[in-house]
């Protein structure tokens, strides 16, 4: 399954359209591109073509007659990855940001997926690596494309001295949310995840991060750390998870780490359901620092790890390669942002 984007560059920017609308960015793009999965409001969408013509706006492939793209790149990622604005906004925002940055420097960009590369036959100038896998899968990667630059997004990353590595650092987003509840009076910290990928706690696993940390502060209850299988919906499984913990009616944290955004959407339903208020009851903090955690109720804290800007910076970096500009990998690391709202409870 592969999908093809044409990115010239025009006059605004998709962010800089969904930041006059307060909108994300990644239902500005679905919107534009027809996306008949999108479910949106008839207006809204007219709002976003009406602000995007405003702006001066050109969608993609628009301009096909007059300029031809400089080179092009494949973006390789899990069938999974785009699989709804919610579960996935994290990724959404790293495409916005793939997608900005192509129009910037007039680059094709291919999407991917990656049980189709070994019928992919498409000549290409760069490959962007979306997400985390393997080293069985790096090792197909670098198999299947020998002499073509590469970068990657995700935490994992194997071949630093030749994948270049776009990424934030788990110890100090960790250390950034954990900080924030200790500075509220916080101790008693639950964790609410999802298992990682294998390979994860080689490069900073989020819940054996917690673990150190809390340890070092001994505080660690190894009764209130949570996590749900794998599956297709992380809101749901967050929700799950939650229920679960709440069914075996034993003595509740007064905070939860939850390690994603969507995850702690899914246990905010299931505390409220249960009569537990946020933050009166218990806070909460989550990671990613996505869209939609600004709308629920309560507006979520969260830890900003800029998706968009890593998907943004890959392209910049990949593009270095891809002209020569450098030939030494380089890997570049966002520092992360706290995003405080109301699900923090200040104790005396």
């Amino acid at each position: 399954m592969h999908s093809l984007s044409l990115c010239y560059k025009p006059m605004a920017t998709i962010k800089e359209i969904a930041e006059t609308l307060s909108l994300s960015s990644a239902t500005v793009s679905r919107a534009l591109r027809n996306d008949e999965t999108l479910s949106i409001t008839a207006e809204t969408k007219a709002r976003i073509f009406m602000t995007a013509d405003k702006l001066g706006y050109v969608a993609k492939g628009k301009k096909i007659l007059t300029q031809n793209p400089e080179s092009n790149i494949t973006v390789l990622h899990k069938k999974q990855t785009f699989r709804n604005q919610i579960d996935s906004s994290y990724y959404f925002s790293v495409r916005t940001g793939i997608e900005d940055a192509c129009t910037k420097h007039q680059i094709l960009c291919n999407f991917i997926t990656i049980d189709a590369l070994n019928s992919y036959r498409n000549i290409t100038d760069g490959i962007l690596i979306v997400g985390n896998y393997s080293l069985k899968d790096f090792q197909l990667f670098t198999t299947h494309f020998p002499s073509v630059p590469m970068a990657t997004t995700g935490i994992i990353s194997y071949y630093p001295e030749r994948i270049d590595h776009i990424t934030h650092s788990n110890f100090d987003s960790l250390s950034m949310a954990l900080g924030h509840l200790f500075e509220n009076g916080h101790t008693q910290i639950g964790y609410l995840g999802v298992e990682e990928a294998p390979g994860t706690i080689q490069f900073g696993s989020r819940k054996e991060i917690f673990k150190q940390i809390l340890e070092s502060h001994n505080c660690f209850h190894s009764e209130w750390v949570y996590e749900s299988k794998h599956g297709k919906d992380r809101v749901e499984r967050g929700y799950a998870t939650m229920k679960g913990w709440l069914s075996k009616k034993q003595a509740m944290p007064t905070a939860l780490f939850c390690a994603n955004d969507p995850i702690a959407l899914g246990a905010l339903k299931a505390l409220n359901e249960s009569g537990l208020r946020v933050p009166d009851d218990i806070s909460i903090v989550a990671h990613d620092g996505s869209y939609p955690t600004q709308y629920s109720q309560p507006p979520l804290s969260t830890i900003d790890v800029h998706p968009y800007q890593i998907g943004y910076e890959a392209v910049n970096i990949l593009c270095e390669r891809m002209s020569g500009e450098r030939k030494i990998a380089k890997k570049v690391t966002f520092y992360p942002e706290l995003l405080n709202r109301q699900s923090v409870k200040k104790l005396s």
